[in-house]
């Protein structure tokens, strides 16, 4: 009984400290993806990844405008978890293995985003 309660407290210390540590941290201050991305050209991997944290990032940081359309931040996570496979193909089918520019960073980030976060007036 005891090791089922520890393992409980660990598992709430580790999501909260995830969620209020490291996801807000990585992103404060940031208005887009390109205050990220600070050298060009962007491996496409590295920005596939980064996308991935900054859509998680955008579900804790509109809270209050997710709830005021009735979605909690846990179902823009699971939406966000179910869409990335199909988006990432949607989205980057063509993009080069190299994104060589700011426009070009913006664009991606832009359709992903809009692929995978489907709720309005979600700022980022």
């Amino acid at each position: 009984m005891k090791l089922l309660f520890g393992s409980l407290i660990i598992i709430v210390a580790v999501f909260s400290v995830n969620k209020y540590v490291f996801s807000n941290k990585v992103y404060d201050g940031v208005t887009t993806v390109t205050d990220i991305i600070s050298t060009y050209p962007v491996d496409i991997f590295y920005f596939k990844k980064t996308m991935q944290d900054y859509a998680h990032h955008l579900c804790y940081k509109n809270e209050d405008t997710l709830i005021s359309q009735h979605v909690s931040v846990s179902e823009c996570i699971s939406e966000l978890d179910d869409k990335k496979t199909e988006c990432e193909k949607k989205v980057f089918r063509l993009a080069p293995l190299n994104i060589e520019s700011k426009g070009e960073v913006l664009d991606y980030s832009r359709q992903y985003t809009q692929c995978t976060l489907p709720y309005k007036y979600i700022l980022g």
